[in-house]
């Protein structure tokens, strides 16, 4: 009896020495700015949907919106704009993925035309432009001459990132649920002073590819309320911690909310859209 319990505590001991070695030979930050060892390079799972099965999908109904980086509650999205800082933001964590062929990025929101060159496609929303400056001859005489002023997109010009979502209703969970389709960084180019912008859409990224959500999952974000609680732009997502308004919906025209009312009634027509969407949900159970 006394040698079986003499057995089992080397055993415990030799695993308890293997566990404390586990943890002692974990990857830490060389960075310890903080009262105890932060392990910064541990590998997130991204969070498993329901599977939906297309026979149980009652109801869908496709929206696409506008988040704006400006506004207070997506400015994750946009800073910091200095990687240097430890974190990044969304634009510089996809190109850098995009760089270095993790995630595939297509030009339009059904995903069917891959973009296999992004440098070169990228050049092609800031062709160079034309001006003239003043150029001293040796001789002190100031001449006019056209020149070519090369430009590239920076992390700063991206202000605006769009979402192609779909509502559905399942009548297995008896729920009104949202998985998001894609997105898209959205770059605005003034190319004359007091002219309106140019919206462009620069490429398109399918959410639901394993490589995107894994980059998403593993791309650490700021969070004001709690420096322990790690977040990700794939929490960002999935618990909508976002501001957005809606610029398009399903329609026979293939329309947008722009291209048939302006100013003030285009944001109306958005808060319409929402509502009745959210009017679909309520009704579902009244009996």
């Amino acid at each position: 009896m006394k040698k079986i319990a003499l057995f089992a505590f080397a055993a415990f001991s030799l695993m308890s020495v293997n566990l404390f070695s586990q943890v002692l030979d974990e990857p830490k930050d060389d960075r310890r700015d903080s009262f105890y060892d932060k392990v910064s390079n541990k590998k997130r799972i991204p969070f498993e949907f329901n599977y939906v099965r297309e026979a149980d999908v009652a109801w869908e109904w496709r929206i696409w919106r506008n988040v704006d980086f400006r506004e207070k509650l997506n400015q994750v999205f946009y800073f910091p704009l200095d990687p240097k800082q430890g974190k990044v933001n969304f634009f510089y964590a996809l190109e850098t993925a995009i760089n270095e062929g993790k995630i595939k990025i297509y030009k339009d929101d059904e995903f069917t035309d891959e973009i296999t060159d992004w440098p070169s496609y990228k050049k092609s929303f800031t062709p160079p432009l034309a001006t003239t400056i003043d150029v001293t001859d040796i001789d002190g005489t100031i001449q006019t001459k056209d020149t070519l002023i090369e430009r590239n997109i920076k992390n700063e010009d991206i202000k605006t990132l769009r979402i192609k979502e779909n509502w559905f209703i399942d009548k297995a969970r008896s729920v009104m649920d949202v998985r998001i389709a894609g997105f898209s960084p959205i770059y605005s180019q003034i190319k004359e002073e007091g002219s309106a912008p140019m919206i462009y859409a620069l490429f398109w990224v399918r959410y639901d590819d394993p490589e995107v959500r894994t980059l998403l999952a593993n791309t650490e974000v700021f969070n004001s309320r709690n420096n322990a609680e790690k977040r990700s732009y794939d929490d960002i997502f999935i618990k909508r911690y976002f501001a957005s308004y809606i610029i398009r919906e399903s329609n026979v025209y293939e329309r947008t909310v722009s291209q048939y009312t302006i100013g003030d009634e285009a944001l109306a027509e958005s808060e319409n859209i929402k509502d009745k969407i959210f009017s679909l949900e309520e009704d579902m159970w009244e009996y």
